[in-house]
């Protein structure tokens, strides 16, 4: 999978329901294997804590972290990562549309995924056809 994001970890190596894959570094936990602690998640594609709901990632050897509770408990990142920059305003290129919903869901909150899509999708109606705001939706949908 490719991105426009730079993430700390390789993302061919991760697992295909990781959330890692889209989520930028402290957005979710790393622990040390599955557990009775969470469960996967169908609606958002990866695993998720049965208490607090923040996406968990069960590999720390595939995405090369140690287990922490980076996002639940909000402890440190172990190596000097920015989060990935906010993905700006609206491009002008019909072609940058969809990676720019796609980095959207990428840099948005688990939660507010289907909102943040909801308002890109209002504001590019208006400036692109339906078909290629239908495609971006998609190509960022698979991200979700």
């Amino acid at each position: 999978m490719t991105s426009d994001m730079d993430h700390p970890w390789d993302e061919d190596a991760l697992c295909a329901v990781c959330p890692g894959q889209v989520h930028d570094p402290g957005r979710f936990d790393i622990v040390d294997g599955p557990g009775p602690a969470s469960r996967y998640d169908t609606t958002a594609g990866y695993r998720r804590d049965l208490v607090s709901g923040v996406p968990v990632c069960i590999h720390p050897d595939k995405i090369g972290f140690p287990a922490g509770r980076y996002a639940s408990a909000g402890q440190l990142w172990p190596a000097e990562v920015e989060p990935a920059p906010h993905p700006g305003p609206m491009p002008d290129d019909p072609d940058a549309l969809a990676g720019w919903m796609t980095a959207l869901v990428r840099h948005a909150d688990a939660d507010a995924v289907a909102g943040v899509l909801a308002a890109a999708e209002q504001s590019a109606v208006q400036r692109f056809s339906p078909d290629l705001v239908v495609d971006a939706l998609r190509a960022a949908l698979a991200e979700v």
